[in-house]
């Protein structure tokens, strides 16, 4: 038995991820991406996977844009996608010439051990207590535009950034709006590259749902938060997400 091409255990996986993935949105603003397109590309073709993903995105966050318009950081953030801009290039440049598995590698042991730091509570004196100004704002957008032209991770630095320095509600809501344009930015790269075919069409259509009911269950969690509780949820969160980056990572340079 078989739907839109899936068979039932696909089917089964397809929702569960997808569920999970945009319940860690909803909440967080972030993390929909590495969860879902992480878990989904265990099962299917990444060609197939990753436009649906940014598609499902769009159609699922972009309505919780004008909730959160008010609290979004935009002086920082025109700079971040500043940076961005000007530094996908170069990154796609590195990616020529370094290792992306090395690369991905690094990125997940940084994550993992900045996010333990903050845990810890060790690294809390020493970030400051307001976002920086627009030099740091810019370099932080050119070290997730390189980041992503590199190896395709563009979260990161954004998400450190925002959430070490600025309030739970601003965090969230400039990381909405970052990452919604990320994703439009990344959707049109695809669809200019040809990757947006009809074989994304059946998955967006099976995943949708499972989508919108965790970005609805993700925001009544968000709302049961306080801003220490979501603080401790965001790092506890980049933390799984790096640890296990660096295993997928450690598997694919250890496996002939």
């Amino acid at each position: 038995m078989s739907l839109l091409g899936f068979s039932a255990a696909q089917l089964a996986a397809i929702g569960a991820i997808a569920l999970a993935a945009f319940v860690v949105r909803g909440v967080s603003g972030f993390g929909s991406a590495m969860v879902g397109i992480g878990g989904l590309s265990l099962l299917l073709p990444p060609q197939q996977v990753v436009p649906a993903f940014l598609a499902l995105e769009l159609l699922t966050t972009a309505h919780l844009l004008p909730g959160v318009w008010r609290q979004i950081d935009w002086q920082s953030l025109r700079w971040v996608i500043g940076g961005c801009l000007l530094a996908t290039p170069l990154g796609l440049t590195l990616l020529a010439g370094l290792d992306a598995g090395t690369m991905r590698l690094l990125v997940s042991l940084c994550l993992l051990g900045i996010a333990t730091l903050m845990l810890s509570g060790l690294a809390a004196r020493l970030t400051p207590k307001q976002t920086p100004g627009p030099l740091g704002a810019l370099a932080v957008g050119a070290v997730s535009g390189a980041l992503n032209g590199a190896v395709g991770i563009s979260g990161p630095p954004a998400i450190v950034f925002y959430f070490a320095t600025t309030a739970v509600a601003t965090s969230r809501a400039t990381l909405i709006a970052y990452f919604l344009f990320t994703d439009v930015w990344a959707l049109a790269l695809a669809g200019g590259a040809g990757l947006l075919t009809e074989a994304a069409l059946p998955l967006i259509t099976v995943a949708l749902p499972f989508s919108l009911a965790g970005i609805w269950l993700g925001q009544r969690l968000y709302l049961r938060l306080s801003d220490d509780q979501m603080r401790r949820l965001v790092w506890t969160l980049l933390a799984v997400l790096g640890a296990v980056g660096l295993a997928q990572s450690l598997h694919r340079m250890l496996t002939p």
